[in-house]
């Protein structure tokens, strides 16, 4: 199945030029709250609102690691859970490294915890994580299991399509012709 995350211009422009800023040297992270369908035989996650982690949202902070405090995390879960909408979470690699856009296995490693917790959490919802680099993005989408990730097809910013570098999954994400 085919996945999209739908963005207007305006939020893909406030959500990456908070993850990337000028002069970047630690990881920062954001939240989308999406509403989710299947159109087409298409996963649609369609942004409707979003979240800006602050300093003061992290229990830790660098250049290569990010730890969400406990208070942003409930905070975040019981947004989603308020407004029935799916999570897709966001981070920032802001090097520049021919692999910087793609997730570290300490990313993948953090998935293997956090995933199965928002399923349990969110139940009935797909989850999503976009990792933000100056020379591009990669995404995954949790669609059956909180245990198989798959590549996201691509993100529609005002209907343009911008597609993920799929370099976490291999380099194919799957895109049917």
């Amino acid at each position: 199945m085919q996945s999209f995350i739908d963005l207007t211009g305006r939020q893909y422009k406030a959500i990456w030029e908070h993850l990337l800023p000028e002069g970047a040297t630690r990881e920062s992270a954001a939240f989308i709250f999406a509403g989710f369908e299947e159109v087409n035989q298409s996963l649609v996650l369609k942004a409707q609102d979003y979240f800006l982690v602050g300093q003061d949202g992290f229990k830790a902070q660098y250049d290569d690691y990010i730890e969400l405090s406990d208070e942003s995390r409930i905070s975040i879960i019981k947004k989603s859970h308020q407004t029935n909408t799916a999570l897709i979470e966001l981070h920032s690699h802001p090097f520049s490294s021919p692999w910087a856009a793609a997730f570290s296995l300490a990313d993948m490693n953090g998935f293997e915890e956090t995933v199965p917790h928002m399923w349990w959490r969110l139940p009935g919802r797909p989850y999503s994580a976009i990792v933000v680099s100056p020379s591009g993005f990669d995404s995954l989408v949790w669609l059956k299991d909180p245990h198989s990730p798959e590549s996201l097809t691509a993100l529609r910013v005002d209907g343009e399509m911008l597609k993920p570098t799929g370099m976490t999954l291999g380099g194919k994400h799957g895109i049917s012709k």
